[in-house]
């Protein structure tokens, strides 16, 4: 084997090993990224955690969740207003006006 081949070889290995390293450090960065995106926040809870949290507020859950608590208050609106309507009618009918809105002339 002569000289030149030798430098050839030696350079070829050396190529070779700096592509592996570059790649390694490559792959190293991108798996410190996804931990650090999956990983433990600053209150010390995964990502698994912080999902289980937000799905426990977005599905029914026998009262807890804001769904829930959204058709709690959409059940007493419409007691409500059926209860303003009823005492409406019963003041309409003391005073002896119309339900239209409109007062009524004196």
């Amino acid at each position: 084997m002569n000289p030149a081949d030798t430098v050839i070889m030696v350079g070829a290995i050396v190529a070779a090993i700096t592509a592996i390293c570059i790649f390694a450090l490559k792959v190293w960065r991108v798996l410190k990224r996804i931990d650090s995106v999956l990983g433990v926040d600053q209150q010390g809870r995964t990502i698994s955690d912080r999902l289980e949290r937000v799905e426990y507020q977005l599905f029914p859950n026998n009262g807890g969740s804001l769904s829930d608590k959204i058709t709690r208050i959409e059940k007493e609106q419409s007691a409500m207003q059926a209860r303003f309507e009823s005492l409406q009618a019963m003041v309409m009918g003391i005073v002896g006006g119309k339900d239209d809105g409109t007062k009524r002339a004196s």
